[in-house]
Protein backbone atom coordinates (compact mmCIF):
# COMPACT_ATOMS: atom_id res chain seq x y z
CA UNK A 1 0.00 0.00 0.00
CA UNK A 2 1.66 3.47 -0.95
CA UNK A 3 0.29 5.90 1.97
CA UNK A 4 0.66 9.96 1.18
CA UNK A 5 1.27 12.86 3.86
CA UNK A 6 0.47 15.87 2.59
CA UNK A 7 2.40 17.73 5.48
CA UNK A 8 4.72 16.61 7.41
CA UNK A 9 4.80 18.17 10.81
CA UNK A 10 5.09 17.22 14.20
CA UNK A 11 2.49 14.64 13.95
CA UNK A 12 3.08 14.21 10.12
CA UNK A 13 6.32 13.40 10.25
CA UNK A 14 5.82 10.73 13.52
CA UNK A 15 3.49 8.48 11.39
CA UNK A 16 5.39 8.73 8.05
CA UNK A 17 8.16 7.24 10.50
CA UNK A 18 6.16 4.83 12.15
CA UNK A 19 4.49 3.50 8.73
CA UNK A 20 7.57 3.32 6.80
CA UNK A 21 8.33 0.11 8.87
CA UNK A 22 5.48 -1.72 6.25
CA UNK A 23 4.63 0.40 3.50
CA UNK A 24 5.66 3.06 0.95
CA UNK A 25 5.43 6.69 2.69
CA UNK A 26 5.43 9.76 0.40
CA UNK A 27 4.60 13.36 1.78
CA UNK A 28 5.40 17.46 1.02
CA UNK A 29 7.34 19.65 3.55
CA UNK A 30 7.56 24.03 3.73
CA UNK A 31 11.73 23.10 3.93
CA UNK A 32 13.80 22.14 1.00
CA UNK A 33 16.35 21.12 3.51
CA UNK A 34 13.98 18.31 5.51
CA UNK A 35 13.90 16.57 1.93
CA UNK A 36 17.45 15.01 2.31
CA UNK A 37 16.48 14.00 6.09
CA UNK A 38 13.17 12.52 5.22
CA UNK A 39 14.60 10.08 2.54
CA UNK A 40 17.39 9.12 4.91
CA UNK A 41 14.56 7.57 6.69
CA UNK A 42 13.06 5.85 3.97
CA UNK A 43 10.80 8.34 3.28
CA UNK A 44 9.81 10.10 -0.43
CA UNK A 45 9.39 14.40 0.11
CA UNK A 46 8.94 16.95 -1.92
CA UNK A 47 8.21 20.45 -0.96
CA UNK A 48 5.22 21.87 -1.46
CA UNK A 49 3.78 25.67 -0.70
CA UNK A 50 1.02 27.59 -1.85
CA UNK A 51 -0.11 28.33 -4.91
CA UNK A 52 1.95 25.44 -5.76
CA UNK A 53 0.44 21.99 -5.86
CA UNK A 54 1.42 18.14 -4.91
CA UNK A 55 2.93 15.65 -7.55
CA UNK A 56 0.70 13.61 -9.56
CA UNK A 57 2.51 10.40 -7.96
CA UNK A 58 1.80 12.10 -4.26
CA UNK A 59 -2.36 12.15 -5.39
CA UNK A 60 -2.23 8.96 -6.49
CA UNK A 61 -2.05 6.67 -3.53
CA UNK A 62 -4.26 4.23 -2.63
CA UNK A 63 -4.04 6.71 1.30
CA UNK A 64 -3.95 10.67 1.16
CA UNK A 65 -3.48 11.96 5.00
CA UNK A 66 -4.18 15.91 4.12
CA UNK A 67 -2.57 17.52 7.51
CA UNK A 68 -2.17 21.04 6.73
CA UNK A 69 -2.49 23.80 9.64
CA UNK A 70 -5.56 25.71 7.85
CA UNK A 71 -5.34 29.60 6.49
CA UNK A 72 -6.95 31.63 4.67
CA UNK A 73 -8.06 30.49 0.61
CA UNK A 74 -6.53 26.56 1.84
CA UNK A 75 -10.06 25.27 0.90
CA UNK A 76 -9.97 26.71 -2.61
CA UNK A 77 -6.10 25.61 -2.83
CA UNK A 78 -7.51 22.23 -2.12
CA UNK A 79 -9.89 22.38 -4.54
CA UNK A 80 -7.25 23.03 -7.19
CA UNK A 81 -5.57 19.89 -7.37
CA UNK A 82 -5.76 16.92 -9.18
CA UNK A 83 -7.15 14.54 -7.06
CA UNK A 84 -8.17 10.64 -6.78
CA UNK A 85 -10.94 9.63 -6.04
CA UNK A 86 -10.39 6.19 -5.61
CA UNK A 87 -7.60 7.35 -3.23
CA UNK A 88 -8.98 7.40 0.93
CA UNK A 89 -8.72 11.01 2.13
CA UNK A 90 -8.19 11.55 5.62
CA UNK A 91 -8.73 14.85 7.18
CA UNK A 92 -6.76 15.76 9.78
CA UNK A 93 -9.21 18.20 11.46
CA UNK A 94 -9.43 19.92 15.01
CA UNK A 95 -12.41 20.36 18.22
CA UNK A 96 -12.26 23.54 17.56
CA UNK A 97 -14.93 23.29 15.08
CA UNK A 98 -17.33 22.83 18.08
CA UNK A 99 -16.60 26.53 19.43
CA UNK A 100 -16.34 26.56 22.96
CA UNK A 101 -19.82 26.13 24.31
CA UNK A 102 -20.24 24.84 27.64
CA UNK A 103 -21.87 21.61 27.41
CA UNK A 104 -20.28 17.47 26.32
CA UNK A 105 -20.09 17.02 21.97
CA UNK A 106 -20.05 14.03 20.15
CA UNK A 107 -19.90 13.35 16.30
CA UNK A 108 -23.59 13.64 16.41
CA UNK A 109 -23.27 17.36 17.78
CA UNK A 110 -23.38 20.52 14.97
CA UNK A 111 -20.86 22.06 14.78
CA UNK A 112 -20.19 25.89 15.79
CA UNK A 113 -17.07 27.29 15.05
CA UNK A 114 -16.22 30.87 16.63
CA UNK A 115 -13.03 30.99 15.88
CA UNK A 116 -11.50 31.51 12.27
CA UNK A 117 -9.30 28.50 12.28
CA UNK A 118 -12.10 26.36 13.47
CA UNK A 119 -14.62 27.86 10.46
CA UNK A 120 -12.36 27.18 7.75
CA UNK A 121 -12.10 23.25 9.25
CA UNK A 122 -15.59 23.23 9.39
CA UNK A 123 -15.60 23.76 5.72
CA UNK A 124 -12.81 21.78 4.70
CA UNK A 125 -14.90 18.83 6.44
CA UNK A 126 -17.77 19.33 4.32
CA UNK A 127 -15.47 19.27 1.04
CA UNK A 128 -14.10 16.11 2.55
CA UNK A 129 -17.43 14.76 2.67
CA UNK A 130 -17.46 15.03 -1.44
CA UNK A 131 -15.07 12.03 -1.82
CA UNK A 132 -16.25 8.71 -1.90
CA UNK A 133 -13.73 7.57 0.51
CA UNK A 134 -13.24 9.92 3.44
CA UNK A 135 -12.06 9.69 7.27
CA UNK A 136 -12.13 12.31 9.44
CA UNK A 137 -10.12 12.84 12.46
CA UNK A 138 -10.79 15.63 14.89
CA UNK A 139 -7.36 16.28 17.31
CA UNK A 140 -7.73 17.54 20.93
CA UNK A 141 -4.41 19.60 21.84
CA UNK A 142 -1.39 17.75 21.14
CA UNK A 143 1.68 16.78 23.75
CA UNK A 144 4.16 14.51 24.10
CA UNK A 145 7.76 13.54 23.51
CA UNK A 146 8.73 17.04 25.85
CA UNK A 147 6.38 19.39 24.27
CA UNK A 148 3.58 20.54 26.36
CA UNK A 149 1.29 23.61 26.48
CA UNK A 150 2.03 23.50 30.80
CA UNK A 151 5.76 24.98 29.34
CA UNK A 152 3.74 27.75 27.98
CA UNK A 153 1.21 28.38 30.62
CA UNK A 154 4.31 28.08 33.35
CA UNK A 155 4.88 31.32 35.35
CA UNK A 156 1.88 33.49 33.66
CA UNK A 157 -1.34 35.24 35.38
CA UNK A 158 -4.53 35.94 34.91
CA UNK A 159 -4.96 33.11 33.03
CA UNK A 160 -9.02 32.72 32.09
CA UNK A 161 -10.75 29.17 32.04
CA UNK A 162 -9.20 27.68 34.90
CA UNK A 163 -12.73 25.42 35.69
CA UNK A 164 -12.68 24.75 31.54
CA UNK A 165 -12.00 21.13 31.09
CA UNK A 166 -8.96 20.42 29.25
CA UNK A 167 -9.43 18.14 25.37
CA UNK A 168 -6.24 17.01 25.15
CA UNK A 169 -4.39 13.57 23.00
CA UNK A 170 -0.94 12.19 23.06
CA UNK A 171 1.09 12.40 20.02
CA UNK A 172 1.79 8.63 20.03
CA UNK A 173 -2.12 8.32 20.12
CA UNK A 174 -2.58 10.15 17.01
CA UNK A 175 -0.62 7.68 15.20
CA UNK A 176 -1.91 4.67 16.97
CA UNK A 177 -5.29 5.60 16.06
CA UNK A 178 -4.65 7.17 12.56
CA UNK A 179 -2.88 3.90 11.76
CA UNK A 180 -6.12 2.01 12.98
CA UNK A 181 -8.28 3.91 10.44
CA UNK A 182 -6.17 3.25 7.58
CA UNK A 183 -5.54 -0.16 7.92
CA UNK A 184 -9.63 -1.25 8.94
CA UNK A 185 -10.09 1.61 6.29
CA UNK A 186 -13.19 3.12 8.11
CA UNK A 187 -14.40 4.83 5.37
CA UNK A 188 -17.68 7.71 5.53
CA UNK A 189 -16.50 8.50 9.50
CA UNK A 190 -15.41 11.26 11.75
CA UNK A 191 -14.05 10.61 14.97
CA UNK A 192 -13.05 12.66 18.27
CA UNK A 193 -9.87 11.55 19.08
CA UNK A 194 -9.20 13.07 22.62
CA UNK A 195 -8.35 11.47 25.69
CA UNK A 196 -11.27 10.32 27.90
CA UNK A 197 -9.88 12.42 30.89
CA UNK A 198 -10.88 16.27 31.62
CA UNK A 199 -10.05 17.72 34.49
CA UNK A 200 -10.02 21.72 34.33
CA UNK A 201 -7.19 23.85 33.25
CA UNK A 202 -6.01 25.31 36.71
CA UNK A 203 -5.93 21.31 38.11
CA UNK A 204 -4.00 20.06 35.08
CA UNK A 205 -1.27 23.02 34.45
CA UNK A 206 -0.27 23.71 38.11
CA UNK A 207 -0.11 19.48 38.94
CA UNK A 208 2.32 19.80 35.49
CA UNK A 209 4.29 23.05 36.72
CA UNK A 210 4.42 21.59 40.42
CA UNK A 211 5.71 17.58 38.86
CA UNK A 212 8.22 19.59 36.75
CA UNK A 213 9.38 22.42 39.64
CA UNK A 214 8.13 25.07 37.21
CA UNK A 215 6.29 28.63 38.46
CA UNK A 216 3.22 27.74 38.77
CA UNK A 217 0.18 29.49 36.13
CA UNK A 218 -2.17 32.08 38.17
CA UNK A 219 -5.78 31.74 36.66
CA UNK A 220 -8.50 34.07 37.18
CA UNK A 221 -11.88 33.87 38.93
CA UNK A 222 -13.96 34.02 35.68
CA UNK A 223 -16.91 31.60 35.47
CA UNK A 224 -16.10 28.06 33.87
CA UNK A 225 -16.84 27.66 29.76
CA UNK A 226 -15.29 25.63 27.15
CA UNK A 227 -16.79 21.89 26.51
CA UNK A 228 -15.80 18.44 27.04
CA UNK A 229 -15.92 16.37 23.57
CA UNK A 230 -16.18 12.67 23.94
CA UNK A 231 -14.03 10.57 22.68
CA UNK A 232 -16.60 7.44 23.31
CA UNK A 233 -16.56 6.42 19.71
CA UNK A 234 -12.69 6.05 19.50
CA UNK A 235 -12.84 4.05 22.85
CA UNK A 236 -14.97 1.47 21.14
CA UNK A 237 -12.39 1.13 18.55
CA UNK A 238 -9.50 1.80 20.36
CA UNK A 239 -7.13 1.19 23.52
CA UNK A 240 -5.47 4.57 24.35
CA UNK A 241 -1.36 3.84 24.80
CA UNK A 242 -0.75 7.22 26.34
CA UNK A 243 -2.31 9.30 29.71
CA UNK A 244 -2.30 13.05 29.26
CA UNK A 245 -0.26 13.62 32.63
Amino acid sequence: MKISIIGLGWFGSALATDLAENYKISGTTRTPEKVTLFKSKNIDAEVLLPPDRPSSELLNSDVIVLNIPPFLGQLEWFKSWQWNQASHLIFVSSTSVYGDEGISVDERTQPFPNTENGRILMEEENWVKTFSKYSIIRFGGLLGHNRHPGKFLSGRKNLAGGQSPVNLIHLDDTVGFTKLVIEKKLFGETFNLVHPNHPTRSEYYEKYCRDNHLPLPEFDSSRAEGKIVSSKKVTELYSFKRSIS
